[in-house]
């Protein structure tokens, strides 16, 4: 009697086989989920802050230009805010420059002309608040800003800030 061994494997050693490859692969595919909601979440908060870094930028740069705040246009300490402020040109006259909410995006018009939106299509702006404070020499604009990822996400809303001093106002 010949007892002859064959290269095959026995069915409970491609059970094991299987069971390995299927722990392995439910792993690979959770974490790939994990990794998926690691990027929807961080894209998220790139689009957020990427909003606030866009409108901040031009608050700061249209605020600190400016001479001063038309207080009977501007709406104030409330929002949805509004900030109308005055750029006095070397010919004495004044350019206007307002800055406001609409529909959720923050708006920007100088002399009556529409410049565009500040913010993106994929945040919200939920709150925007111009405050002034003025001090003995100068006049200072306190921004409050939130920001609204969209519906479908976990991040929550953000709110920013920010305060610049008009340099017009500054007294010599």
């Amino acid at each position: 009697i010949c007892n002859k061994k064959t290269g095959g494997y026995t069915l409970a050693e491609i059970l094991v086989y299987i069971a390995l490859i299927s722990l392995l692969l439910i792993a690979l595919i959770s974490a790939m989920g994990q990794i998926s909601t690691s990027e929807r979440r961080s894209r998220t908060f790139l689009d957020v802050n990427s909003a606030a870094v866009t409108a901040f930028s031009r608050f700061s740069r249209d605020i600190r230009r400016a001479s001063s705040v038309d207080i009977l246009n501007s709406t104030l300490d409330t929002s949805p805010g509004k900030l109308v402020l005055l750029m006095k040109k070397t010919d004495g006259t004044y350019d206007t420059t307002t800055m406001y909410l609409s529909n959720g995006v923050v708006k920007v018009s100088q002399n009556g002309t529409d410049l565009g939106d500040l913010t993106e299509d994929s945040v919200q702006i939920s709150n925007l608040t111009f405050r002034k404070f003025v001090s003995t020499g100068s006049t200072a604009i306190r921004v409050e800003m939130t920001v609204v990822p969209n519906a479908s996400s976990t991040v929550p809303a953000l709110n920013f800030y920010g305060t610049y001093v008009l340099r017009g106002s500054y007294v010599e």
